[in-house]
């Protein structure tokens, strides 16, 4: 027992002997014996080296290798906050809550080997927990090789100090973790999914279609997890095989939360999302937590936020959404990487040298056929002397020796259109000549950069620049009819000085000048100003309390949450 203490109780107790007065639980009440805290005890370092964590060591080597949590406070605030791990997506198995629990409750009685023993074990467990919030239980790099995300850094011993010395934990642990309006979102979700009564509603096993207005022996089932998640409100035809109009909107609504279109087809899409179960969704949610803990914790005030399975990129600057559009983005075979970078410069009228794996998965088996491919797709083919080659001469052997490129125009590959930055993906965001594309529901169909619905706003919005580069001249840059208009109107100029000529004398041997046609030229505009891009992935989110999901376009989250529950 802590010396102070014992001479604070003498003290009492030889007054009251004095006063000829005992202590009962009310007169004692005034004492507060929680401010009497235990001494500190030396620890040996041998035991600290048993941990093999740099972190801990630094940590006792600050306070002379000394036990530290003697602070019933702050021993409390550790307990609480482990205890509540599970929401944030984690455990508080993790981080050693039960053996915590019980040194907690015997704490007054611990001899001094048990108090180091303790001490030890708080101080790894808030470490941990601290690396978890921060940067996310396990690493992406080593769980994928399409991620490119920054490594952050965080020194935990000076947070550690800073909540012991200036007793500020609450206010520093909270900062931990991700502040993004996402993150939080995902935490309201996991909530209401907990409150969620258990989830004892059949699957639907069927292939074929649900159509309105047809009898289906699985409709009941439908019914029962429309009502089950909330979007169906009405129970009196909840026996009915019939898909009935109620039903026919419910359906509907379930669809627009899960990104599926709202027509009230029950098809497969909509049978797997119905389908999924509340445990399901609460793995989905854990496993979006976790890689909201990978991303970086500041985005810059200025950005471009992709959300890769749920096609759509935002443009956001001073905490402002200034633009929003559809994307469409890389095929499970040839997926979207997840990264976060700068943008360096825009291409007006690109050219696009056609990269390894589209050639030799797409192109050489396809030509090997058909020389007559190149020119279909308006390839040229250059050798290394930068002399073009023809398709009719082209061998699959010499295949690699040469360059394959399709000049600008709106047939192009990249479109009107390109913004670019580095990664190790050579990936960019671009323009397509596949607008149809963008009508479609499930846009997982480029070969893995991201095309943008509205290209030449986006440019617009990019470069902010009113009199160098308006919307206008951005759009007639890339217009081959805005230059012919300009050449027809050159050549007519130059016709009617011609005329005049000849009409004054007819004897004059002129040569006619014509104009030649117009070609697109590639405009490399910089961006001087840190606009950043996020491409990232997370597939569920809610919205003034309703629960919004998404189709896992590339199969992580099942994947992602075994790991994290390994």
């Amino acid at each position: 027992m802590n010396k102070l203490y014992l001479l604070v109780l003498v003290i009492v107790f030889s007054s009251c002997k004095r006063n000829n007065t005992s202590i009962s639980s009310a007169n004692a009440s005034f004492i507060d014996f929680t401010i009497f805290e235990k001494e500190k005890i030396k620890i040996d370092s041998t035991y600290i080296n048993e941990y093999k964590n740099e972190d801990l060591k630094s940590f006792y080597k600050n306070y002379n290798n000394e036990t530290v949590w003697e602070s019933k406070k702050y021993r409390d605030f550790i307990i609480s906050e482990i205890s509540l791990a599970e929401n944030e997506g984690l455990e508080s198995k993790d981080y050693n809550i039960n053996s915590i629990k019980s040194f907690e409750e015997k704490y007054d009685d611990l001899p001094d080997s048990l108090l180091v023993k303790y001490d030890l074990i708080l101080t790894s467990s808030i470490q941990l927990y601290l690396k978890h919030i921060s940067f996310g239980k396990l690493n992406p790099k080593k769980l994928y090789n399409d991620w490119d995300l920054e490594d952050k850094k965080l020194d935990l011993n000076k947070l550690l100090f800073d909540c012991i010395d200036n007793d500020k934990f609450e206010e520093i642990v909270e900062k931990c973790k991700p502040q993004h309006i996402i993150y939080k979102q995902l935490k309201s979700c996991l909530e209401i999914l907990k409150k969620l009564p258990e989830d004892q509603v059949g699957t639907i096993d069927l292939q074929q279609r649900m159509l309105p207005n047809k009898k289906n022996n699985y409709i009941p089932i439908v019914k029962k997890r429309l009502l089950y998640w909330g979007d169906m409100v009405e129970k009196d035809t909840i026996l009915s095989t019939l898909y009935d109009a109620k039903t026919l909107e419910a359906v509907k609504t379930f669809q627009a939360r899960h990104g599926l279109k709202p027509d009230g087809v029950i098809g497969r899409s909509t049978i797997d999302a119905l389908n999924f179960t509340k445990e399901m969704r609460i793995q989905q949610v854990i496993a979006n937590l976790e890689r909201w803990r990978w991303y970086a914790n500041d985005f810059g005030n200025h950005y471009l936020l992709i959300n890769i399975p749920n096609y759509t990129i935002v443009a956001v600057k001073d905490g402002d959404t200034i633009l929003a559009q559809k994307v469409v983005v890389g095929k499970d075979t040839r997926p979207t990487p997840i990264l976060e970078s700068k943008i360096s410069n825009i291409n007006l009228n690109p050219n696009w040298t056609v990269p390894p794996t589209i050639l030799k998965e797409d192109i050489y088996p396809e030509a090997e056929k058909n020389r007559g491919v190149f020119r279909k797709k308006g390839l040229q083919i250059f050798n290394n002397k930068n002399q073009e080659v023809s398709p009719y001469s082209w061998k699959k052997s010499d295949a690699n020796k040469y360059k394959y490129v399709q000049n600008p125009g709106r047939n192009n590959s990249l479109g009107l259109m390109k913004i670019n930055f580095p990664n190790k993906y050579s990936v960019y965001l671009h323009d397509t000549n596949h607008r149809d594309y963008f009508s479609l529901n499930y846009r997982s169909l480029s070969s893995g950069c991201v095309r943008l619905e509205k290209p030449l706003e986006m440019a617009a919005h990019i470069l902010n620049d009113t009199t160098k580069w308006s919307l206008k001249r951005i759009i007639d840059t890339t217009d081959i009819n805005h230059y012919n208009k300009l050449r027809l109107k050159k050549q007519l100029e130059i016709d009617k000085k011609y005329a005049k000529l000849m009409a004054k004398d007819p004897t004059l041997v002129l040569e006619k000048k014509v104009i030649p046609k117009p070609q697109l030229k590639t405009i490399v505009v910089k961006v001087p100003n840190d606009i950043f891009v996020h491409q990232l992935y997370w597939t569920a989110w809610e919205t003034n309390g309703t629960l919004q999901f998404r189709e896992d376009i590339y199969c992580l989250d099942a994947d992602l949450y075994s790991k994290l529950r390994y």
